[in-house]
C-alpha cells in the first residue's frame, strides 16, 4: 500500500510535505480522496482552516454516509500518525472484508516531486468573481499550459481585482483584503491544470511546514527560496517587472544575495513543487521581504483555501 509517490497539496499527509511519509501516509491520501469522491468538493474545501479540523459531512447531498464508513474515513485522515490505521489489513478489517491476497510492503524512500496526476476531466472550475473579473483567458493558458502567459495574465487579474493596475504592485493590505472567491478562482485554475503542483495554496503550505508566520523571518524566507526554487545557489529570481513591455531590471543586490533573471523560471511541470506563479508584472519590493507570501498565507487561510 506504501510507495514513493506522494498526492498532491490537496491530498497529501502533513507528515509527507516535510519528507517524512510512513506506512500511514499513502492511507491518509486514500481517505482524503474518499471525501472528494463522496462529496465532488475539492479537499482545501473540505477542511476548516480556523477550527483545525474536517468538514466533509457538510458536504454530503446526495451521498449518506453510516457512522461506521464515517468513523473509518475519520480515522484515515487523523493528523497524528499513530493515530490512523497502520496498514491496509486493518482497513479492511475495519470494513469487515476479509481477503486471501497478500499485500506487498515495498520501502518508503524520501521524494523529490511528490506530485500525482489530478485529473483535468474533474468537475469544472466556478469562474467566481467579486470584482467581475474574466478569468476564461487565464484558464484557457492554463489548459494550453502556456505556463509563462499563464503567470504573467495572474499578476495582471490580481492587479485588476485590487485596483492596482496603474501602480503595477500590491499593497499588503490590498492582499489582506482580496477577495476570497477570486484568490479561490486563480488558485482552483493553478491547480486543476498543474495536476496540483502549482497555485499559492501549494505555496502557502510549504511556507507554513517552514516554520513561517505573519511576520518575514530571513531564515524561513531563504528556506522557502530553496524549496520551491526561487533561490539557487543563494540567487533569488529577479523579480522587478514592467508590466507593460515585460522589461527586467537586473542592477538590483539586496542584503549580499545575487539575483537571477526572470528568463530563469522554469515554466515547466519539471519545476519544483509551488514555483509558480511568480507573477510577472507585479513589482517586488515586498516580495524579496517575503511579505507577500506571508501575507497571501495568512489571507488564504482566513478564507478557508
Amino acid at each position: 500500500m506504501t510507495g514513493t509517490i506522494i498526492g498532491s497539496a490537496e491530498y497529501i499527509a502533513p507528515e509527507q510535505g516535510n519528507g517524512k511519509a510512513v506506512n500511514a501516509s499513502d492511507l491518509y491520501s486514500l481517505g482524503v480522496t474518499c471525501l472528494y469522491l463522496l462529496t465532488g468538493i475539492s479537499p482545501f474545501d473540505l477542511f476548516d482552516g480556523g477550527e483545525h479540523q474536517w468538514v466533509w459531512r457538510q458536504w454530503l447531498v446526495n451521498n449518506p454516509v453510516s457512522n461506521d464508513s464515517g468513523n473509518i474515513l475519520d480515522k484515515l485522515i487523523e493528523f497524528g500518525t499513530k493515530k490512523r490505521y497502520q496498514s491496509a489489513s486493518e482497513v479492511l478489517q475495519a470494513l469487515q472484508i476479509t481477503t486471501s491476497v497478500s499485500i506487498p510492503q515495498t520501502t518508503i524512500q524520501k521524494p523529490v516531486n511528490p506530485v500525482i496526476s489530478v485529473s483535468q476531466n474533474s468537475p469544472s472550475i466556478q469562474l467566481k468573481s467579486a470584482k467581475g473579473i474574466d478569468y476564461r483567458n487565464l484558464e484557457d493558458l492554463l489548459k494550453r499550459q502556456q505556463w509563462k502567459e499563464a503567470d504573467e495574465e495572474t499578476a495582471r487579474v490580481m492587479l485588476q481585482v485590487a485596483n492596482r493596475t496603474k501602480e503595477r504592485w500590491l499593497r499588503e493590505e490590498d492582499i489582506d483584503n482580496f477577495p476570497c472567491e477570486d484568490l479561490r478562482t486563480i488558485d482552483q485554475l493553478w491547480l486543476k491544470y498543474s495536476n496540483g503542483k502549482f497555485g499559492f495554496s501549494v505555496q502557502a503550505k510549504i511556507y507554513r511546514e517552514l516554520g513561517g508566520t505573519r511576520q518575514y523571518n530571513r531564515r524561513v524566507w531563504d528556506a522557502f527560496g530553496d524549496r520551491v526554487g526561487w533561490r539557487v545557489n543563494n540567487s533569488w529570481i529577479q523579480m522587478l517587472a514592467n508590466l507593460e513591455n515585460n522589461s527586467w531590471m537586473n542592477q538590483i543586490n539586496l542584503e549580499n544575495n545575487s539575483w537571477i533573471c526572470y528568463k530563469d523560471v522554469t515554466f515547466d511541470l519539471k519545476a519544483p513543487l509551488g514555483h509558480l506563479p511568480v507573477m510577472n508584472g507585479l513589482d517586488s519590493v515586498w516580495r524579496r521581504w517575503g511579505v507577500f507570501v506571508s501575507s497571501l498565507a495568512w489571507r488564504l487561510a482566513k478564507c478557508n483555501i
